[in-house]
């Protein structure tokens, strides 16, 4: 209980529920974020072998390295030109190996966190959509976010899910000019993927715009360097070569942006990729100067690699640079709901679909 300013009569303050509810607004938020799960579970445990029921396609391809992390850690020797483990970063196994090691499911636990954090990140992605753009835009943005074909990667055991939750809070926290926090959320961000210390290009716009000096800069960037360096003196220790997370993608096999183009059509797999980022990149294009500085910076550093080196990819980075969903949320949105629902339908049945043949097929997301 409180009381109005100037006025002297008692005032009820927020619960906590309410607090919650403005926080995650169930048709913004929570639904779409339901809505995802509906379509994307069914379609990858019904998809195994033999037509039986299998919950541990939620861990296939990277779910499983994430699994050998969380239960052993980095324990098998690197040799180069080999597969190993060293291509992940630790934040998001760490958190899976607390409620594994009391006893619950590996898949429930991987799976778990990766849910729970893209709860978080959708949270910040509506936040930040309601305060850069048009109400109508915020409105359909998580939608859009969930449903994309790209987001596959923040159903299953992947770390995406954590770092697009520590990208979008920090930038959330950079708005409100709140650097220290910024600096921290970053941070786990950091510690999630090789490429989440991009987020901090981002915050030094955010720093730079706001003209919020030095030490701003230095509370953006400190968590995600003393981690960095903490994390490369590990792996320097471990294996002799404290960038091994970048030496170890020698052993994959990627499809440069030349080789698709030499022969686009030689797999389904890039070329579906390919043209899911296409879609979200002409948006983008007619869209981006409506969006803050800072979200250009990191769309164009989080899309950049994959475009440049491996094409298979794409379509999880369209999401985990989120702008870009964000773009086509606002162009669907200006041309009314049909357009907007046919468009979910759409896009929900082919990420059905893509979730189906990683398991049937090994399509990587």
């Amino acid at each position: 209980m409180t009381l109005a300013p100037g006025v002297g009569v008692p005032v009820e303050s927020p619960s906590s529920t309410d607090r919650l509810r403005t926080v995650f607004p169930f048709r913004d938020v929570v639904l779409p974020w339901i809505v995802a799960r509906l379509v994307v579970v069914p379609a990858l445990v019904l998809s195994a072998p033999g037509d039986r029921f299998y919950a541990g396609a939620l861990l296939s391809m990277d779910g499983q390295w994430f699994r050998l992390i969380a239960l052993d850690g980095y324990d098998v020797p690197y040799v180069q030109g080999s597969w190993s483990e060293y291509p992940f970063f630790p934040l998001f196994p760490a958190m899976a190996s607390v409620p594994m090691r009391l006893g619950i499911p590996d898949t429930v636990a991987l799976a778990g966190i990766a849910w729970l954090a893209s709860l978080i990140a959708f949270a910040g992605i509506y936040r930040l959509a309601s305060t850069h753009l048009a109400p109508s835009t915020a409105r359909w943005a998580v939608w859009v976010c969930a449903l994309a074909p790209g987001a596959l990667s923040l159903v299953i055991g992947y770390s995406d899910a954590v770092f697009l939750a520590g990208a979008v809070w920090a930038l959330v926290a950079a708005d409100s000019r709140r650097w220290v926090l910024a600096g921290l959320i970053a941070a786990c961000a950091t510690a999630s993927r090789p490429n989440g210390a991009l987020i901090v290009a981002a915050l030094f716009v955010t720093v730079f715009v706001a003209r919020a000096g030095w030490r701003a800069a230095l509370a953006v960037s400190v968590p995600s360097a003393a981690f960095l360096l903490g994390w490369m003196a590990y792996l320097d220790a471990r294996t002799g070569d404290p960038l091994v997370f970048w030496a170890a993608k020698d052993a994959w096999i990627e499809l440069s942006v030349i080789d698709f183009v030499t022969d686009p059509v030689s797999s389904f797999l890039p070329l579906t990729h390919v043209l899911v980022f296409v879609v979200a990149a002409v948006a983008y294009i007619t869209r981006f100067r409506g969006q803050p500085m800072s979200w250009l910076v990191l769309t164009v550093l989080v899309v950049a690699p994959p475009m440049v080196l491996g094409v298979v990819g794409l379509a999880r980075y369209a999401v985990l640079a989120f702008p870009l969903q964000l773009a086509v949320a606002d162009v669907l949105a200006s041309r009314g709901r049909s357009w907007v629902l046919g468009y979910l339908v759409v896009s929900s049945g082919v990420l059905a679909v893509f979730a189906h043949l990683m398991v049937a097929e090994s399509w990587v997301p």
